[in-house]
């Protein structure tokens, strides 16, 4: 009894266990960490601007606490004259804060010590002398990290800013959680990134050329940087066609941010991210995060919707149908799986799910075509050869023996 009772009390434990990792699994699976910026993949990452900062003071921690169920949220690091690392987007104070009356203040963050920057009080949203006092203060970079839920935090940063910031990503323990984002060229980034283990990182490559645009790209990839920024106004450039967009395919992540313009001036809305979607882009950077969120959840059930559908359809029996109704059915299968094969857009996935449905709709009986039966291995049929092989041998061994039998007989 005892020893049934240990078996049943291990076999539970174990059962937990297994539970368990494919419960870690799962999440890490299918939701974003700092490792998916280091790999290529179909998900869209939804990057919050500073945070929700049309709610809050532009990098605060109530920012970036109401951005928190995003995928990932970017802010920008200041370094003060004490050497700490906080969550602040100028070189100077004077357009996000005041003092405790509201009135306007002047200096440089790095002349100020921590203790002199949390004395002052945050101006609503993005700031200017217009806005009013709130009661946030300038956030450290701890602080950012205890408010951003499981989002991966983004650091915008310069070159010089990487030591300070390195020490207080060790101390924290955080290496993992956070993706570094330079403001510099893509060389300058590849030589920072070979001078020590850095956090995944993001590559940078802003212009038109398309020589130097491909070869920042793939210098980025062959160093071990798998996403990379890219970005110029030109809505029609060379950023956004077929010839530069395929060097990600499978390799890596595109990354474009919707704030500055240089995302070929396209709308921070569904309109401006379905056709950089479309045309590649896989990491969007937004003041509308909400919004990008509930398109990147519509994609994803389109995307599971056309699945289903071609799951429905692809073993359609085509013999009775008509040449043209076939091939044009034929067209929408090899479309949707290739669809599914990489990224697509919202629009991409419903267009190719509404062709599958209706070519296999507009499927007309015509004339009889020769059938060519095709043998399809499976383990099944192959274990069925094989016994029936086997039977075979061994009925003519036993017939051939007695054969033998009863010639001696």
């Amino acid at each position: 009894m005892k020893k049934r009772l240990i078996g049943f009390f291990s076999s539970v434990v174990c059962l937990a266990i297994i539970c368990s990792l494919l419960s870690v699994s799962a999440c890490a699976e299918n939701g974003v960490t700092a490792d998916s910026f280091g790999s290529s993949g179909s998900k869209v990452i939804c990057v919050a601007h500073r945070g929700d900062w049309q709610s809050f003071p532009e990098n605060s921690a109530q920012a970036v606490n109401a951005a928190s169920e995003y995928d990932a949220i970017s802010v920008d690091i200041g370094i003060t004259k004490d050497s700490e690392v906080v969550l602040f987007a100028d070189d100077t104070i004077d357009r996000m804060c005041c003092d405790s009356n509201g009135a306007a203040v002047s200096g440089k963050v790095s002349n100020m010590t921590l203790a002199e920057l949390k004395e002052l009080y945050l101006r609503e949203g993005n700031g200017s002398e217009d806005k009013a006092k709130t009661d946030c203060k300038i956030a450290t970079l701890e602080e950012g990290v205890q408010n951003s839920g499981e989002a991966v935090l983004m650091l915008n940063l310069n070159s010089d800013e990487l030591e300070p910031v390195l020490s207080e990503v060790e101390r924290l323990g955080i290496s993992d959680r956070v993706v570094l984002r330079f403001d510099e060229k893509a060389d300058k980034i590849i030589e920072l990134k070979s001078k020590g283990n850095l956090p995944q990182t993001v590559g940078n490559y802003q212009g038109n050329i398309i020589f130097l645009a491909t070869g920042a790209v793939k210098k980025c990839f062959d160093a071990g940087i798998m996403t990379v920024e890219l970005g110029s106004a030109n809505g029609h450039g060379v950023l956004y066609d077929n010839f530069m967009m395929k060097r990600f395919a499978g390799n890596g992540r595109a990354m474009v941010s919707m704030v500055s313009g240089r995302c070929g001036k396209r709308t921070d809305n569904e309109t401006g991210w379905d056709n950089l979607i479309s045309s590649g882009y896989s990491v969007i950077e937004t003041d509308y995060p909400k919004q990008l969120t509930e398109y990147i959840e519509k994609l994803d059930y389109a995307r599971s919707e056309l699945e289903r559908y071609l799951d429905i359809y692809a073993e359609t029996e085509l013999s009775a149908y008509t040449t043209e109704s076939e091939t044009n059915f034929k067209n929408a299968v090899s479309n949707a799986e290739n669809l599914l094969g990489g990224l697509c857009s919202l629009s991409e996935a419903e267009d190719a799910r509404y062709s599958l449905q209706s070519s296999y709709n507009g499927l007309t009986v015509g004339e009889k075509k020769p059938i060519s039966l095709k043998f399809k291995f499976t383990f099944g049929r192959a274990a069925a050869v094989i016994l029936c092989a086997a039977a075979v041998i061994i009925s003519q061994i036993y017939l051939y023996k007695k054969k033998l039998k009863n010639k001696s007989g």
